[in-house]
């Protein structure tokens, strides 16, 4: 991916301030926002649904294991969808598509994909080895869902970009490629919900600009001066 993104041409759009920053920082910001006082509500919210779920884990969790409905529906194909590796060549594909294309849109989408993804990554994986819980199934480092974390921190940044339109196939898509999980054995109903939140902050934080107001001056030479124009949007 970085090698991807230093070979490229320079792509003059909103997102060339957080590329001029670097990689590192902007990163580094991105995760800062993740535990930062505006996604309290996000992590409020996850945390008191996921207490609610807590005493029915092992029973959801076995239910949705035995269910043959399930099994036929997700087997297979949910489980490859959310899968990392999957989740971040579809993003670097996007990116370098619009980048060689000349479609500075599409690869603004592709460039917030792969800074979700990583967002999110790294998220998870800290969380996986601060938090020793076993999956269901016996495996280790079962909070949160990292399958739940990228799909949702997809969603978020097509919705981000693309509004309702994007966002009613990108959630649904997500929810059931999360709802595999338990089928598969995998994880818990409240690993998937804290997967879930902090796929959808970091999809957030990768499009931060997009939600905030910007401040642009633009100045100019004038007969006798110069002009300043100042816009906020």
């Amino acid at each position: 991916m970085l090698l991807c993104l230093v070979a490229a041409p320079p792509l003059a759009t909103a997102q060339q301030a957080e590329t001029e920053r670097g990689l590192f920082k902007t990163i580094v910001d991105d995760l800062k926002s993740v535990v930062s006082k505006e996604s309290l509500p996000v992590l409020s919210s996850a945390t008191a649904f996921a207490l609610f779920a807590l005493p029915f884990d092992e029973a959801l969790t076995y239910s949705a294991s035995c269910s043959t409905f399930q099994k036929t529906a997700f087997d297979g194909w949910a489980r490859i969808a959310g899968q990392e590796w999957l989740l971040a060549s579809g993003a670097l594909a996007t990116y370098v598509v619009g980048r060689t294309t000349g479609q500075p849109k599409v690869a603004a989408v592709g460039g917030d994909l792969i800074e979700s993804q990583v967002v999110a990554g790294i998220t998870t994986l800290t969380l996986k080895y601060a938090i020793p819980r076993t999956r269901p199934d016996g495996e280790p480092r079962s909070f949160p869902s990292g399958h739940a974390a990228g799909t949702f921190a997809a969603a978020t940044v097509i919705q981000r970009h693309f509004g309702v339109k994007g966002a009613v196939p990108a959630y649904t898509l997500a929810t059931l490629i999360a709802a595999a999980r338990l089928q598969a054995n995998s994880h818990y109903p409240t690993d998937i919900i804290m997967g879930a939140a902090f796929g959808i902050l970091s999809g957030r934080a990768a499009t931060f600009e997009l939600g905030r107001r910007r401040l642009s001056l633009s100045p100019a030479v004038t007969e006798g001066g110069v002009l300043v124009a100042a816009s906020i949007r």
